[in-house]
């Protein structure tokens, strides 16, 4: 009985939440919602500059095949001012996505309140990927005045599955580099990492990368190769999914976690954190790297070496 009531409670508690959600209004995206679903699913004014996703599939959950969907994360009460859409800092045509999360930007999932599991994020994500072979390419850009706190754990770039946990992270290092991170194939439980770039090259200019992943079912293995300016800085065979869900799905943008970790340094009396600011830009999926134009960047798929 008591189990019960606790279920009654827990459900009420995020059809509150849900219901009592700021809804995002943000300039040059255009929200929908399919059927009763209550997602925050958009589409860009000017999606061909900031994203091209037109050279490959996604799937439902039950795995039929759809165009590639992408929406706001958090689901509800997504950061004011989140996310812009702006023309100052760009790395090719005319427009690029600008990500800000500060100290208690939180928000809530479908089934959790990240404001109470030391959470904050803002972010975009997308349906899973129907592919096998997968090129990814994308740009960004970190202002020097951007925070890191230390020693929350900061993440810019996801590889997650569908109903189950995250497989591949970027993450910015306490010491400042950009890390490859690796949840599928470690030895002792946690994760491995790879280094990407000097903590010097962070920040203060744009980077590309390149990603070329063959997602094939767990416990099978494939190929990892990771380009950061054209230099081959991942290159291993190992898992690419993990042993719950087959399905694999690109996030980008900022995702924080272990802000308690901070709390505890501070003793439970925790100074105001600075704001985290992403710039992304170039950002295309494609099942060969000719489809993501390289050229637009005035790269292409033979300089990388």
């Amino acid at each position: 009985m008591k189990n019960i009531i606790y279920q009654i409670i827990i459900i009420f508690y995020f059809t509150t939440n849900i219901l009592n959600a700021n809804p995002a209004k943000i300039d040059g995206l255009k929200f929908y919602t399919l059927g009763d679903d209550n997602m925050p699913w958009f589409n860009l004014d000017n999606e061909k500059d900031l994203i091209d996703l037109s050279n490959i599939d996604c799937q439902w959950s039950h795995g039929k095949k759809t165009k590639c969907r992408m929406h706001l994360s958090p689901l509800y009460n997504f950061p004011k001012d989140g996310l812009l859409i702006q023309n100052k800092i760009v790395r090719s045509g005319k427009f690029a996505w600008k990500f800000k999360n500060g100290d208690g930007d939180c928000g809530q999932q479908r089934k959790s309140d990240e404001c109470n599991t030391f959470r904050e994020r803002s972010e975009v994500s997308m349906l899973g990927l129907k592919s096998k072979n997968t090129w990814f390419k994308f740009s960004i850009y970190i202002p020097e005045n951007s925070e890191f706190t230390i020693p929350i754990s900061n993440t810019i770039w996801q590889i997650h599955s569908k109903a189950g946990p995250v497989n591949f992270m970027f993450r910015v290092a306490p010491n400042g580099d950009l890390q490859w991170t690796d949840f599928v194939n470690h030895s002792f439980g946690g994760f491995d990492t790879y280094k990407i770039l000097e903590a010097n090259n962070v920040k203060g200019k744009w980077n590309d990368f390149v990603i070329n992943m063959e997602f094939v079912d767990w416990p099978n293995k494939s190929f990892i190769k990771i380009w950061a300016n054209n230099e081959l800085v991942v290159n291993y065979s190992g898992l690419t999914n993990n042993n719950i869900s087959k399905q694999s799905y690109m996030k980008f943008g900022i995702y924080k976690s272990n802000i308690n970790r901070f709390n505890l340094m501070h003793k439970d009396n925790p100074p105001k954190r600075a704001d985290t600011v992403v710039y992304y830009d170039s950002i295309a999926i494609g099942k060969k790297c000719k489809d993501l134009k390289l050229d637009k960047e005035n790269n292409s798929c033979n300089k990388l070496k």
